[in-house]
Order: C-alpha cells, then structure tokens, then sequence
C-alpha cells in the first residue's frame, strides 16, 4: 500500500529511542538458525538439484516448502538477501525497513503523466531483499481477488485460472483466528519450532505473550503435520466500525465495505515466509543458499533451462548450478523480466543492444507492467480514534505491545477497504492521524512543498485524523521493464507510465468522490470529520474554491491536476511476464519458446486483481505447486 510506509521512521526512532530508555531487550531475530542454510555459493559449486527456485520472496516461500515436502527430490531457494530483523515483525514498523539493506529500493525512470509533486517526477518502488521478500515490508492485507479478476484473466487467455479453478486455492489458503481464541490444546510441530525461535522481547523474568503465543505446554500427543494456511486477523476499532456504518449508509454494507483483514497472528506478521518456509527449515532435500545474486539461467543447445549461474557472495566468482527437472523464477515483476533478458529470453533487438546472446525472441517480456496508484485525502476529526506520533512515543503504547502484542504497534493502522458493487474504484481508510515530514518525504520522494499542501496539519503530533486512499482497481495504462545493461546486478529501467491512459483519471476521480461521500455520512460527521482539500500551486486555477470547502465537490480538472500530482504508488506491480495469448508464459507457467523453466509470482498476472495482491500471489503459487508436481510424476 503505498501511502502506508508514510510514517514509519518517526515510528522506528521515536519506539527504538523509548525501548533504549526503558533498557528493554530488543532481541535481534536477523541470524535465525537454519540448519539447512547454504551460506557461500562456492560449496555447491556444479551441484545438482531437482529444482532450483531463484527468489525467496512471498511465492518462492510457498513453493520451497510445497516442492520440498517430496523427500524424493532435492529443491535449492537462492535469495539475494538474508533473514530479515525484528522490526519487520512488528506491524506499525514495517516500512522502516524501506531505503535500507532488506530493500531493493527500485526508483521510476521521471513519469511524463504523474508523480509531478515527487523529486524528478521518480516514485520510490520497494521491493524486500531477504527471505520473505516483499511479504516482509508490506502491509499484510488479505484480499483473494474478486470473481470478475480471475474470470478477466482466463478472457486473456490464462486458461485454468478463472474463478472456479482458482477458489478451492483461493479458500485454502486461509485460516481464522480470532485475538481472543482460546489457546489450541495441541500445538503443530511449526508452533513448538516458533516458541523456540521467538523469544520475548522483555526482559529476562518478565512474562509475555507476544512471541509465546500459548501457555508453553507439551502437546498431549504427536504434533500433527503441518498444513500451511494464513492466520487472518480482521480490524476491529472506532474507525472500522465507523466505515462500516458508512457504507451501509451509502447502501454499500456487507460485501464491499469492510473492515481491514490482515495477515497477522497476535500482534506479529505472519507472512508466507513464516507459514510455509520456516517450518521447511530442517528438512535435509531443501537447501537455502542466501546473499547471493543469480547472474543468469543456463540454457543447453536444444534452449532447456539446466542451471543457473550464481555469484559468489565472498569473491563475486560465477557458480555453475545444475538443475535436473526445472529452474523456477520467482524474483518478482521488476526482476523476473530483468532476469529473463540477461539470460537471452526477450526483445531480439534489446538484446543485441546489451550485448546478451539471444536464446528465444520474447517481445512481450517485461511488457504489460500495471501498478495501482493511491491519492492520499487528509480527513480531521475530533474523536480519539486513530493513530497519531504522541501515542507511538507513548511509553504505555510500548509496553501494551512488548507484554500483550496489542495497541497502535499491532496493527498497520488500515481500518477499512470499501467500494461500490461492481466498480471499478474503491477507498482505504487508513487510520494515521498525524504523519512526519521527514519519514514521509524519505520515503515517497515527495517534494517539501507537495507534504505540506497535502498534509496541512503534520505539525500537530496529537492531531486525531485518518488518510482515505483512493485507487483505481482495474488501471489501463501499461508500462514496461527495461535492461539498463547486460548485469543482472544493474537496476533496470522500470516505466510504469502512470496515469497515461485517461480512463484512469476518470476512474480515480469517482474514487475520491466515493470518499467525500464517505466523509460526509452521519458516522463520521458525529467525529465532525473535515476534509482539507490540498492548496497546490500549479492547481490554483482550478480550485480549490470556498464552495468547494461547503460542498466537498471540487471540479473534475482540480481533482485530476492533484493526482498528477501526488497520487503515490500502490506497490502493486505485475504483468511483465504475463500468461495468456501472445504471452510469456502459458496457462502452466511454462515459459513460452524454451524448456524447463517456469515463471511464479506477480508477473504472470495477466491484469491486475482489485485490491492487494499478495495473498493471491499465495493462492497463485499454491496451484503452480501442483502443476509443477503433476507434471514432474513421472520420475
């Protein structure tokens, strides 16, 4: 989400400052022991493995732990990064980790059509580095997509993957459980492992539940074996409640104005990596080989994928490694194209302009990038109900959340998801009274003067408010990936084009007037919520105007001017190695022209899903396992 990262290092400083006063032990979860770890490249040097999966991010998770629980073959997870620290666990602290070493910190080339509010017209686009990828520095919303998604997508020619072929998995990937669920008299052998492996964070003596999530027990017989499914937890709080009554004033209750549901298991993420590859750590077939870069896949004489070409973590030597059935790219839709080309898979005359021998003509590589953008609306109220700075630096907030894994630092401060049935736009309401400046522009790259117009209010630390977000879910313009050089060190070029197809400014213009509305319903006028509509410059000739204040009904040209020039990146990228007709990949995401080699992750999205991706980036990866085990029965 991509106004969520907004207030995250006042949050880290202002917590890793109170928690030093306090002399808490903050224990440092970055060196988790992994027996099966491979720490250098170098040790299995011409090693060979049944499959090799190059990306440990939300997909790469899921597959290692579905590939591997076959004691038969042998599966290899390469990852560039290494075991992400505690602050990714911790909700409210999850962008802190942006523009750092657990971030690939991937930037846009200067949009021609927007961002023009942001430094050089560039949007910030993190991606994790680490196992659990980009899993690890999300917001953790589940949304499964809509019936209308995945039906658009078989309409593409992603064969198999509509609605009914993708619900079972859709549906099986989750599982609820309330905060205040009685403890399990058992526990599976992955909870016993987590016990073990999350320590509290208080003080020696002191008792906590945050990491201990039951009373340790012994389990009363044989642990059962482990079944992964996310652990949901659904927001419950004044906000919520408040949206909820909104949209059932608005006639829109019930299925499309909800509470925010996210994957987190008592006050900690839970994403794929802690579902499905932690438990996976000890089995002796699947090996984990991280801080190291995958330079290419190797391609014999007859263009099947054989192994993969690794560099060297200590002296950044080329490592041969063999793969005997497939290599599986899950390095995400900025890298997976970037990764297809370098190894000679994509435009013929982009290529040879690198250099890059070419394997198979591709022309659709790294095409068909889409991406949801966010307007961020700043709504006052005067109800204590949301987030604001005061409380995060409040010592009594710290201590709620290192003893019982409750208050502002449990959640990501998301309140509600909501739209019309059958629209093609929608709102988020995010609960964040307060922002700072600082952490703001450090992490959109957005102009002094743009936080200031939208966010008039900042210096008030104790200042009761919430952001609404409006999206366009189904955008129309379309970008592209491009080589910057023939190393797949080099960051590529990534152009989202955002906002160049005009039916999404019409799309997201009905979105923040979906969110006037909503600010103006009997639940939030009783917070006497007001909407500051933002005084940019470059928009003064086209509002906003006194009626404008009175009405909440500013003209179409201002409302278009203001995404042009704030609407922030949603994080929600795909599509560069897209199924269907003419695509990458076809309906078993097997790479189209070449042998043994399988694409699974966001780029294979053929369109966007309406809403957050990552959950049906679990769901995706899901039913690939399966593909990819029916297919490889035969021995």
């Amino acid at each position: 989400m991509g106004l969520f990262k907004t207030c995250a290092l006042t949050t880290a400083t202002l917590l890793a400052m109170s928690v030093l006063s306090l002399s808490v032990c903050w224990i440092w979860l970055g060196h988790e022991f992994i027996p099966n770890r491979v720490e250098r490249a170098e040790s299995i040097r011409n090693a060979s493995y049944d499959f090799i999966i190059v990306g440990a991010g939300t997909a790469g998770s899921v597959l290692a732990n579905r590939l591997s629980a076959n004691a038969n073959v042998s599966v290899l997870l390469i990852e560039a990064g290494d075991v992400f620290g505690a602050a990714s666990v911790v909700p409210l602290l999850a962008t802190t980790l942006q523009q750092t070493s657990y971030d690939w910190a991937f930037r846009t080339t200067p949009q021609k059509y927007s961002s023009r509010g942001l430094i050089n017209n560039q949007q910030f686009l993190p991606r994790g580095r680490g196992l659990g990828g980009s899993g690890q520095i999300n917001y953790m919303l589940h949304f499964t997509g809509t019936g209308e998604d995945f039906e658009r997508w078989e309409r593409l020619g992603a064969d198999g993957w509509g609605y009914e072929a993708m619900k079972p998995y859709l549906d099986g990937i989750e599982r609820e459980r309330n905060e205040g669920e009685a403890c399990p008299t058992e526990l599976r052998d992955d909870e016993i492992f987590e016990q073990n492996q999350y320590p509290s964070m208080l003080p020696t003596g002191s008792k906590s539940q945050l990491f201990n999530f039951c009373p340790s027990s012994a389990p009363s017989s044989p642990p059962q074996k482990h079944s992964p499914k996310l652990f949901v937890t659904t927001t419950e709080n004044v906000l919520s409640k408040a949206f909820t009554d909104a949209g059932a004033e608005l006639g829109l209750a019930g299925h499309n104005f909800n509470p925010a549901r996210y994957t987190i298991r008592n006050g900690i993420r839970w994403s794929s990596y802690h579902e499905y590859l932690r438990p996976a750590f000890g089995r002796a077939n699947l090996h984990i080989l991280t801080n190291s870069v995958v330079q290419r896949v190797i391609f014999d004489e007859a263009k099947r994928a054989v192994g993969v070409a690794v560099a060297d973590s200590v002296d950044g030597t080329s490592i041969v490694i063999n793969a005997l059935r497939e290599v599986i790219l899950s390095a995400g839709a900025f890298q997976t194209p970037q990764l297809l080309k370098v190894s000679g898979v994509g435009p013929a005359a982009e290529l040879k302009r690198h250099n890059v021998p070419l394997v198979h003509d591709a022309p659709q590589v790294g095409q068909n990038l889409f991406d949801h953008l966010n307007l961020p609306l700043y709504v006052s109220i005067n109800t204590t109900a949301s987030v604001t700075l005061n409380k995060i630096a409040n010592l009594h907030s710290i201590y709620n959340y290192l003893k019982h894994g409750t208050g502002v630092f449990s959640s990501t401060a998301v309140a509600g998801i909501g739209s019309p049935r059958n629209a093609n736009f929608g709102v988020i309401l995010f609960g964040m009274g307060t922002v700072d400046e600082q952490a703001l522009r450090h992490v959109s790259n957005m102009k002094q003067d743009s936080f200031q117009n939208f966010f008039p209010l900042h210096r008030n630390t104790t200042q009761e408010g919430f952001l609404f977000l409006s999206t366009c879910h189904q955008p129309k313009s379309r970008g592209a990936i491009y080589l910057r050089d023939r190393n797949a060190h080099s960051k590529p070029f990534i152009n989202p084009n955002y906002l160049k197809h005009p039916a999404d400014i019409d799309c997201m213009t009905e979105a923040i007037r979906l969110a006037a509305k909503t600010a103006a319903t009997e639940p939030f006028r009783r917070m006497n919520a007001t909407i500051h509509w933002p005084r940019v410059r470059s928009c003064a000739n086209f509002g906003p105007f006194e009626e404008d204040f009175r009405t909440n009904r500013p003209s179409d040209r201002y409302l278009e001017c203001i995404l042009r020039v704030s609407a922030l990146t949603g994080h929600h990228p795909g599509g560069t190695a897209a199924m269907g007709r003419g695509g990458v990949v076809d309906s078993q995401l097997r790479v189209n022209g070449v042998r043994g080699l399988r694409v699974v992750d966001a780029s294979v999205f053929p369109a966007p899903v309406s809403g957050t991706p990552n959950s049906v980036i679990i769901a995706v990866a899901e039913k690939a396992s399966d593909i990819i085990v029916r297919d490889n029965s035969g021995g």
